[in-house]
């Protein structure tokens, strides 16, 4: 009985073998669906916090180049889209900083003072992705595999933006040389409460390139021979950041006209720097559910 059983599993593994060494090429339709925080921000600017998600889509092409038994090598490289949404939000900011003349609509200099509530700042980003990867399978039944992937990305950049700002801003300016004369109407200098939304905003400085190492694993499911579905789980570990910061913690130990996040002038009114200036580090490092539609052939 038991060399009866011994000779079916081999017959049975034989079988899987024979059909599974037919199928050296594979064509994946994927999708990542991001789990946790998509990537690690550190800023400059106090009392400023951020969050980040990701999602990506994309087609992978397969080769498989070494099989022993149950077990086969995989080498794959696929073309895609990532989009990576950065929320930053400050429920309080305040600040002053020494104003020039050409803030001033009579041409006096003064101490502008800011205190900004609510503040919410979002930035996508969209990036052409290029996956390269060695995935391990281990072909446990003739419904299911098991596999391992470890391999590098790479990313350019397709579009990139400041998309939605939220928030209220409060100003006034004291005027040192008018016996430390305090001015809050609304009527001069855009001093009073402001709407952030309906300020000038500025870009986000975007880095064209980014590059990442990967690891996953997963189930691959055959429903009916060449076409399976895969379930699995990856993390992606950026090498290089996404955003290019203007200022470091010493260039904002004391705020200036040029690196306030909120400025003033005559000529171009309020604008709002993008929070992204602040930044002092952007990796990408998303955990992600990974799905895909195989076609193996």
């Amino acid at each position: 009985m038991k060399n009866l059983v011994f000779s079916l599993l081999l017959v049975a593994c034989g079988g899987m073998a024979t059909q599974a060494a037919a199928q050296k090429f594979a064509v994946k339709a994927s999708g990542d669906i991001g789990l946790m925080k998509a990537a690690s921000i550190t800023t400059a600017l106090p009392g400023l916090s951020n969050k980040a998600s990701s999602n990506s889509f994309g087609l992978d092409f397969g080769y498989t180049f070494w099989r022993r038994g149950a077990s086969s090598l995989e080498v794959n490289v696929g073309v895609g889209y990532d989009m990576t949404s950065s929320s930053f939000e400050a429920q309080e900011l305040n600040f002053n900083y020494a104003a020039p003349a050409s803030a001033d609509e009579d041409g006096n200099p003064y101490r502008r003072f800011t205190d900004i509530r609510n503040l919410k700042q979002k930035i996508n980003v969209g990036y052409l992705k290029l996956p390269v990867y060695l995935q391990y399978q281990y072909r446990a039944a003739k419904w299911l595999g098991i596999h391992a992937d470890v391999g590098v990305g790479f990313g350019f950049k397709c579009t990139g933006s400041v998309v939605s700002v939220t928030g209220t801003a409060n100003s006034y300016g004291i005027y040192q040389e008018y016996n430390q004369l305090v001015i809050k109407a609304d009527y001069l200098n855009d001093f009073g409460e402001s709407h952030l939304a309906q300020i000038t905003r500025g870009e986000a400085d975007i880095k064209g390139f980014y590059a990442s190492v990967m690891a996953g694993a997963g189930f691959e499911f055959y429903l009916a021979e060449p076409v399976s579905i895969d379930l699995g789980i990856r993390y992606n570990a950026g090498l290089t950041d996404v955003f290019v910061g203007r200022y470091d913690i010493n260039s904002l130990s004391e705020i200036t006209a040029e690196t306030a996040p909120l400025t003033y002038t005559v000529s171009e009114g309020q604008k709002l720097k993008s929070f992204s200036d602040y930044v002092t580090k952007s990796r990408l490092s998303p955990l992600s559910l990974h799905l895909a539609l195989n076609l193996r052939f």
